[in-house]
C-alpha cells in the first residue's frame, strides 16, 4: 500500500473515511436524474427534455449557444426559441448538453468559477470524445456509446469529491491546476488514494453500472483491459493534449471536431 510522502495531514484511512461513511456525501442533481429517466424512457421526447431545460436559465442559454455556435448553425442563421434549438442540435446531443449543466451548477466546488468551468468542460470534452471513439469501434452499440459518454463526463468526479469531502482547499493547491500522472502521484502522496479510486467509490454509491464505476476507477490505466476505462484514458489524454484547457463548452464541438481531424486517434488500442 502506497503512503503518503508529504506532511499534509491526510492519509489513505482518513480520507476513505471522508468520502465513505460521511453522512453528507454529495448527492446526484435532482436535474441530473430528470434528464436521465427522460433519456431512458422510450416514450419521452424532445418536449419532455425542453420541459427540463426550460426550468433552468443557465442550461437554456446553454442549449441557444451551441445552436448558434459554428458547429450547429453554418449558414449563421441565429436563432432564439429553445425548442428550435433542441431540432438543430439534436435531441441526444441536447441532453447531453443538459446533464452537464446540471452537474455544473448542481454540485457547489468550492473554487472560482472560471475553475468551475474549465473543470466541467474538461469533463464534457472527455465525455465527447469517449462517444465518439465508441461509436467508431462499435458503431450500431448505442448503450456502449452513452456509458462511453457518462464515463468521459464522470472520470473526473472523484476530483469533485476530493473538493467537496476531504479538502475544501483541493482546487486551490497544485491538484487543481495537474493531469495525467503528475496529478496521480501528487494525490496518492498527499491523500493516500488518488482521483480515479474516489471517483469510483462515488459512482458505486450512486449505484452507478458496474462498467462505469470500474472505468472511472481505471481510466488512469492504459493497460486495463475494461473498454470503456480504455476509450476514456485515450480521450483523457486526447484532450489534455489537444484542447486548449480554457475552451469554453459552447467551443468544445467544433474545437474536437478539427482536433480530431489534426489528430486522428489509434484505435488499434481499443480494438485489441
Amino acid at each position: 500500500m502506497l503512503q503518503p510522502m508529504m506532511n499534509s495531514g491526510f492519509d489513505r484511512e482518513s480520507t476513505l473515511e471522508l468520502l465513505k461513511f460521511s453522512d453528507d456525501l454529495p448527492s446526484l442533481p435532482d436535474r441530473f436524474v430528470r434528464i436521465q429517466q427522460v433519456i431512458q424512457d422510450p416514450e419521452s421526447g424532445a418536449d419532455d427534455l425542453a420541459r427540463i431545460i426550460r426550468s433552468d436559465q443557465a442550461t437554456t442559454a446553454m442549449i441557444l449557444k451551441f445552436a448558434n455556435s459554428p458547429a450547429y448553425n453554418p449558414t449563421h442563421t441565429p436563432i432564439g426559441e429553445l425548442s428550435k434549438a433542441i431540432a438543430r442540435i439534436g435531441s441526444r446531443e441536447t441532453a447531453h448538453i443538459a446533464t452537464t449543466m446540471s452537474l455544473m451548477y448542481g454540485m457547489i466546488l468550492p473554487t472560482g468559477m472560471a475553475n468551475i468551468r474549465s473543470f466541467w468542460a474538461h469533463a464534457f470534452g472527455v465525455a465527447t470524445v469517449c462517444e465518439h471513439l465508441a461509436r467508431l469501434v462499435h458503431p450500431a452499440e448505442q448503450q456502449c456509446h452513452e456509458r462511453a459518454f457518462m464515463t468521459g463526463l464522470l472520470h473526473d468526479i472523484g476530483r469533485a469529491a476530493f473538493g467537496m469531502r476531504v479538502d475544501f482547499s483541493y482546487f486551490e493547491r497544485e491538484s487543481g491546476h495537474m493531469h495525467g500522472e503528475p496529478l496521480i502521484r501528487f494525490e496518492e502522496a498527499y491523500y493516500g488514494v488518488n482521483h480515479a479510486e474516489a471517483g469510483m467509490q462515488l459512482l458505486r454509491l450512486w449505484l452507478f453500472p458496474d462498467d462505469i464505476f470500474t472505468a472511472v476507477g481505471e481510466h488512469h490505466n492504459p493497460d486495463c483491459p475494461h473498454f470503456l476505462a480504455r476509450i476514456c484514458y485515450q480521450a483523457n489524454a486526447f484532450c489534455n493534449d489537444h484542447v486548449p484547457e480554457h475552451t469554453g463548452i459552447e467551443a468544445l464541438p467544433a474545437t474536437i471536431a478539427q482536433a480530431l481531424a489534426d489528430h486522428p486517434v489509434d484505435l488499434s488500442t481499443l480494438t485489441a
